[in-house]
């Protein structure tokens, strides 16, 4: 039963459906907060049943009516008839009252609501409330040691504000009653929301979530920034339409839907951010993923990284060369300290520069001793370095050297097979298969011969002064068969004249062979190949520029690297081998080799020094 309770709790569906009730009761309970404002009700009603006992009469309504009827004495003002009381003043001179019974026992006859003022002693009807701030009123103003005053709220007066104080009780009451609820009702589901956020049904860790990827500290200033707007804007509202009476007008409906309407959005934008920092806190990252925190964690993690010599752990002699540094650095400035502090006694002042010796004979002994382990080590992986090289290379060549006489001779009798007449049809399709798959075998281990020789430096060279515009019209006269099969259009630009460099022909027409094969076989069909030659600040430069058929999703110098195809899918035939041999014999006869790749367009750039 308890697992099954936590499934329910955490499940996403509770989390969300919590959370929006939570943001209406937050909404409801700042209406009715509204309401109590824009309606101008007492609250002091909540807990008052008697309008006489109000602080609303024996304040407000009693001391203006004081201050009315005193106000005769001094000026020409009158009081209206219907004001809803009677009264009696006189300073001996002057007289002034709105009833012809003008004597105490008159007014004493509405107990409810009688005030008597007798140069300045005070009394009070019988069922009267006597009001301390009228005491405070009446002893602050002497007018009223020289007068006497009578006063008494007529029972029709105070019956019809009995009545509007009740409806407004009930109506504060009811507010209340709503507010309390979803106040209540709201702070539970907070409470519940703080509870189950970042628990999921299936464990008991706690899941953070992709908003909780930000800084807390940023959070938290968003929180007090959203908080301020809100406060900002209920300054801006409540006032303004505080005093447009005790009905709800047009104007205040409007400004209680924008009220409701922000809270709502900021309680909710706010509780998404406050329960963001809640996981924070759940899962202990709340100040460790702070900006401040990172940062000053960072500044201290560098420097410590300065001294700690953490960057040469994985190396053991680096890490001994920096700590005996460190050594040195700390003890000279130590050294130095006491120079300073021997000035005062002279005879001492030998002592740190014999022991800045010692300590700078000891600092370069060790240094020596483990620049001369450095050497060695280094020494020893580049010979084994080029050990493996060395074997990788003879491999190759004694392997490509050993296929080949083998490979011979399967070719040979293929060639012999072929030449049967009483195959039948299909063992001749077999034989033609092999005639084909053993040629290209052939064709791969002559490749791979070529570029192990051309690696390993081993290759016999021819140089010669030729015109390489020529040889590239050659290259491609020689492969006009394979470009009419290919269905790709040949576009060239050469200049008028000759342009001469020194390399191997024979090399040099293989590096075009190769690369013109590559653009053949890759370009997306129906599109040109560009090949150009150019002379460029003492150099040839030659391109050969394709659109290629597949997406090329590696770099120069992955495509550059033995065995590397760029047509993953394997739909056309190839080693792999074309443009690493075509690199190499480009780079053995003087010249660089350049791959380049924006988007569809594969360029290769061959690049050689003009011979005048």
């Amino acid at each position: 039963m308890g697992t099954k309770l936590r499934n329910i709790s955490t499940n996403t569906a509770t989390k969300i459906a919590a959370f929006i009730l939570a943001v209406i009761f937050i909404t409801a309970s700042v209406a009715q907060v509204q309401r109590f404002i824009y309606r101008d009700i007492k609250i002091e009603s909540l807990f008052i049943k008697e309008y006489k006992d109000s602080e609303d009469f024996v304040t407000n309504r009693v001391l203006n009516t004081f201050h009315q009827t005193t106000d005769l004495l001094r000026s020409e003002n009158t009081i209206p008839q219907n004001s809803g009381f009677y009264y009696y003043v006189t300073d001996g001179t002057k007289t002034f009252s709105n009833t012809e019974n003008a004597n105490k026992s008159f007014f004493e006859k509405y107990s409810n609501a009688c005030y008597i003022n007798e140069k300045g002693l005070l009394s009070f009807g019988k069922n009267t409330n006597p009001s301390d701030s009228l005491y405070s009123y009446v002893n602050a103003n002497n007018t009223f040691n020289k007068i006497t005053l009578y006063i008494a709220f007529q029972d029709e007066f105070m019956e019809a504000r009995q009545q509007e104080w009740q409806g407004m009780r009930a109506e504060t009451i009811q507010i209340a009653t709503i507010m309390t609820i979803s106040i209540v009702l709201a702070l539970a589901l907070i409470i519940f929301l703080i509870c189950v956020t970042g628990r999921e049904p299936q464990d008991k860790e706690i899941h953070l979530s992709k908003l909780d990827r930000i800084y807390s500290d940023i959070l938290f200033a968003a929180l007090i920034l959203l908080l301020a707007i809100y406060l900002e804007n209920l300054s801006n509202v409540l006032p303004n339409v505080r005093q447009l009476g005790t009905r709800l007008g047009r104007v205040q409906i409007y400004s209680m839907i924008y009220i409701e309407v922000l809270t709502a959005a900021i309680s909710s934008i706010g509780g998404v951010i406050l329960l963001s920092l809640v996981r924070k806190i759940k899962s202990g990252k709340m100040l460790k993923h702070s900006l401040i925190f990172t940062v000053c964690y960072r500044v201290y993690d560098f420097f410590k990284s300065l001294f700690d010599g953490r960057v040469f752990a994985k190396y053991p002699l680096t890490k001994s060369l920096f700590y005996r540094q460190l050594v040195f650095i700390s003890s000279s400035a130590a050294l130095v300290f006491l120079t300073f502090l021997f000035l005062m006694a002279p005879p001492l002042l030998i002592i740190p520069p014999i022991l800045e010796i010692v300590i700078i004979y000891w600092y370069i002994k060790g240094n020596n001793r483990t620049f001369e382990d450095i050497n060695k080590g280094f020494n020893e992986s580049l010979e084994e370095q080029m050990k493996a090289e060395r074997m990788k290379i003879a491999l190759v060549t004694n392997v490509s050297h050993d296929l080949k006489t083998p490979l011979t001779s399967i070719i040979s009798y293929i060639d012999l097979l072929s030449k049967e007449e009483k195959l039948s049809e299909t063992a001749a399709d077999y034989v033609k298969i092999l005639v084909e798959k053993s040629n290209r075998l052939k064709q791969i281990v002559s490749d791979l011969f070529d570029l192990a020789k051309s690696t390993s430096g081993n290759i016999v060279m021819d140089l010669e002064r030729l015109d390489i515009k020529k040889l590239i019209e050659q290259t491609l006269a020689d492969m006009a068969d394979e470009i009419e099969k290919s269905e790709i259009q040949i576009k060239t630009k050469f200049p008028d004249r000759p342009v001469n460099i020194i390399a191997d022909g024979k090399k040099l027409y293989r590096v075009f062979q190769n690369v013109m094969d590559n653009a053949l076989k890759y370009s997306l069909i129906g599109t040109r190949v560009f090949v150009e030659l150019e002379e460029v600040n003492g150099k040839a430069v030659a391109t050969i520029k394709n659109i290629a058929g597949y997406e090329m999703d590696f770099t120069a110098d992955e495509i550059l690297q033995r065995f590397n195809r760029g047509d993953k899918s394997r739909n056309t035939e190839g080693s792999g081998l074309g443009l690493s041999i075509a690199e190499s014999f480009t780079n053995v006869c003087g010249g660089d080799f350049k791959v380049d790749i924006d988007g569809d367009l594969f360029k290769v750039t061959i690049c050689f020094n003009l011979e005048n």
